[in-house]
């Protein structure tokens, strides 16, 4: 009978993907992975001990779940398909004897109820899409867009965890006070490379307890993402829209980024997302974000700005494919065709920014994907059909490399989730 920790960790994992044999075709409409382990936990109440190494398995799986099912067919027998156990069995070997050692092969293969151990290190052979544990299509895909080495790299890049960057609310404190003050408690903390308000911290914790995030004095947000608001060029006074909204993280920097001067009209199709908007609002001392819930890109309450906002954010659903190393489930629930869907609901909602904009009025199209069919496809499609529309040069931190009007963040260069950004204006 396996370990109650491999137990409970391959419930965890069938919940995350209810269908391992076929995977692929499971709904993004589950809640995210981090979602269903801290619900878990909250229905379980495992000690924190228990709680980190259900946790870090889980997690092992869904970043290296077809390495690992490659590395196990080696040992299970032919036409059989490891099950979530197995492949918890399997990432906790690699975790704490490496598949370097014989010794962790062999003890895998007592735990599978194998009656002849291996006597050497199996050495399969596995293609580069099993190697860095992608599905074959997002394998092929990058591989043509970004060429075979980068593609690797992009791929053991996202294999790695995601770090926990902190956004400074410059509203409310700056980033030498934040770090004194968590430092202070205890906490190791360092200055993100790229971002200017961004801070690192070493280690996870329950951050809503620290009277810092009570008092607003900051919001938890990717480096990567921090680097987005930005290239607006939000000015104090301006009338901005964010049009898919959603938490609000990039809303509430552009309000920074205002001084809290000025109008943001936070726009999303789900009202339960803009009223936590709201709330963050209040904690970080923003006055200047109207919510508007609507049903769909052309419903009536938009009508109210057409023509005349200052700047619009177009920061548009996507297939989340740069954010793998916080959300690795989502390479096990995305396939091709959704991709597809994803950029006809891209170009609707382009199109329908870029109508709020006045003459003169700048607009941001920006995606948590590394996919050309969501990104620069996209924005082509937009301008050939737009000839009152043209690109923009961005400006981002000496540190990163931006040639021309569009910008890919790539994890194995910037260490951040992966995005990529757009800036349009409209001549008349």
């Amino acid at each position: 009978m396996a370990d109650p920790l491999i137990q409970e960790a391959s419930q965890l994992l069938q919940a995350i993907l209810p269908d391992l044999a076929d995977a692929e075709d499971a709904s993004l409409r589950l809640p995210a992975a981090d979602q269903i382990v801290e619900q878990h936990f909250r229905q379980q109440h495992s000690g924190s001990l228990a709680r980190t190494t259900i946790a870090n398995l889980v997690y092992q799986v869904l970043r290296h779940r077809r390495f690992l099912q490659a590395m196990l067919q080696t040992l299970l027998p032919a036409g059989t398909t490891a099950n979530a156990v197995q492949l918890v069995q399997a990432a906790s070997i690699a975790l704490h004897e490496g598949w370097q050692e014989l010794s962790g092969w062999q003890r895998l293969a007592y735990l599978l109820g194998n009656i002849d151990p291996p006597s050497h290190i199996p050495q399969p052979s596995l293609s580069m899409a099993e190697q860095l544990s992608l599905p074959d299509w997002l394998w092929q895909n990058w591989s043509a867009q970004w060429g075979v080495e980068e593609a690797c790299a992009l791929g053991l890049a996202l294999n790695q965890p995601a770090t926990l960057d902190l956004r400074v609310n410059t509203l409310q404190t700056n980033r030498a006070q934040l770090t004194s003050t968590l430092q202070e408690r205890g906490l190791a903390t360092q200055w993100t490379e790229h971002a200017p308000q961004g801070v690192r911290l070493q280690q996870r914790l329950p951050l809503h307890t620290l009277p810092s995030f009570q008092q607003g004095w900051f919001e938890v947000q990717d480096e990567g993402s921090q680097l987005m608001a930005p290239l607006l060029q939000p000015k104090p006074g301006e009338l901005l829209v964010d049009l898919c909204a959603g938490g609000g993280g990039k809303t509430l920097h552009l309000a920074a980024l205002m001084h809290n001067r000025g109008r943001i009209i936070a726009v999303d199709n789900e009202a339960a997302r803009l009223q936590r908007l709201t709330q963050r609002s209040k904690r970080a001392g923003v006055r200047i974000i109207r919510t508007v819930a609507v049903r769909h890109e052309r419903d009536k309450p938009l009508k109210e700005w057409e023509n005349k906002a200052d700047a619009v954010l177009v920061d548009v659903p996507c297939s989340g494919s740069g954010t793998l190393r916080r959300h690795p489930e989502i390479k096990w629930r995305l396939h091709s065709a959704q991709v597809e869907a994803y950029h006809y609901r891209q170009c609707a909602l382009l199109e329908a920014g870029s109508r709020l904009l006045r003459p003169g009025g700048r607009l941001l199209y920006v995606t948590c994907s590394l996919l050309a069919r969501e990104n620069q496809e996209v924005i082509a499609a937009f301008l050939a059909d737009n000839r009152s529309f043209r690109s923009m040069p961005l400006t981002l931190p000496t540190s990163i490399a931006c040639t021309g009007a569009m910008v890919y963040l790539l994890p194995q260069k910037t260490g951040t989730d992966g995005f990529f950004a757009a800036l349009l204006q409209r001549s008349s």
